[in-house]
């Protein structure tokens, strides 16, 4: 990581834990003059069983979480350093069952420059779901930085929902870092509506026995927008379980690059690791790129993973069309299937319908009632 006198970082993030060939350009990212941001505010509905303290230190995270890895790497915490952030602690007790959810609401105007961490740490056989909400106006412009650590001990189970819903022209840095210990569940929901240029790295350390992870993700991504992901699940337990799947729809002239890893360490006897992709293509002029990656260094081990990449099915499209849509109603249709899919799975219903209304749904479906 490089400072200039202008506090603009040269930033490396979203590596991938072995490298493929140079010429595929698909091995880390390089972010070139990144501004440095300041430390910025959430809207916090905080539980009754949930507790919280700032981190007093002069990182932006404490012993408990600043050995844990992130997606987008150690850079990133570079960045978090130069603007001053400080990481906001939340914790559940042991045996303790949280039922609503600590929701944080991050919301950006116009031409924002912002930066923000979150800690949380789920005691032993504790449970606590996490819903994290960036968004901003459909046409805002600005850059954001939020990167969040996850400490779950033996039994915990947390579940992480992030939405984003950000503007066409919004630049934004999402890392994520877990570490579980035995028996602990983590479960990570995402959905990528908006903003132009998003880097997405979420690293689980699966350290404990019968340890598991499993990620869903889904995206839109259109226009001249970019999404570069990092998804990487280390196995170290032994039968720890692994499930990471993202799929999402490509318009006009977007690009994405998915990586994948499963990374099985020596002594993670019996581990199972499965990651796959689902990506429509509604354009002729998308660029998308997929590298999923088993790394093994255990023999007694499972790893599978597949990418399902392609443009709807002529015959698909010729029944359609029989029944009176036309394209446009069916490419809409496809790709909002998508996204619904994985919002049914959140478990707040203000949250949901956020989601729809951004997506146009509520609008439509007031009209009709009208």
């Amino acid at each position: 990581m490089e400072i200039s006198m202008e506090k603009e970082y040269n930033m490396t993030i979203n590596r991938l834990p072995a490298k493929t060939w140079n010429w595929l350009r698909m091995n880390e990212t390089q972010l070139e003059k990144i501004e440095v941001p300041t430390a910025g505010g959430v809207k916090v509905s905080l539980p009754e069983k949930i507790t919280t303290a700032e981190n007093e230190g002069s990182q932006p995270w404490n012993a408990d979480f600043a050995g844990i890895p992130s997606g987008m790497g150690e850079d990133m915490d570079g960045l978090l350093t130069a603007a001053g952030v400080k990481a906001q602690h939340y914790e559940v007790s042991e045996e303790t069952t949280e039922a609503q959810p600590l929701l944080l609401d991050y919301t950006y105007v116009q031409n924002s420059l912002q930066a923000g961490a979150v800690a949380v740490r789920a005691r032993k056989n504790s449970e606590i779901t996490v819903i994290q909400d960036f968004a901003s106006d459909r046409e805002a412009s600005g850059q954001a930085a939020v990167s969040t650590r996850l400490y779950l001990e033996e039994g915990a189970k947390l579940r992480l929902i992030q939405v984003q819903r950000l503007g066409s022209d919004f630049t934004f840095m999402n890392d994520i870092g877990a570490l579980c210990e035995e028996k602990a569940s983590l479960e990570v929901i995402q959905l990528i509506l908006g903003g132009k240029n998003t880097y997405l790295g979420c690293k689980t350390t699966l350290q404990g026995r019968e340890s598991s992870l499993n990620a869903d993700t889904a995206y839109i991504v259109g226009g001249d927008g970019r999404l570069d992901m990092n998804y990487v699940a280390v196995h170290e337990g032994k039968k720890t379980q692994s499930n990471m799947q993202a799929g999402g729809v490509l318009r006009d002239h977007a690009f994405k690059l998915y990586r994948g890893t499963i990374d099985f360490k020596w002594g993670a006897k019996g581990a199972v690791g499965n990651e796959k992709e689902d990506v429509l293509l509604l354009s002729n002029d998308v660029v998308n790129q997929t590298i999923p990656l088993i790394l093994c260094a255990e023999e007694d081990v499972e790893g599978n993973h597949g990418a399902t990449i392609g443009k709807l099915d002529d015959e698909l499209l010729f029944y359609l069309e029989s029944r009176g849509m036309n394209r446009e109603q069916i490419y809409e249709m496809m790709a909002m299937a998508k996204v619904d899919a994985v919002c049914r799975k959140i478990p707040d219903a203000s949250t949901q319908a956020k989601v729809q209304k951004f997506l146009g749904r509520a609008v439509e479906e007031e009209e009709a009632e009208e």
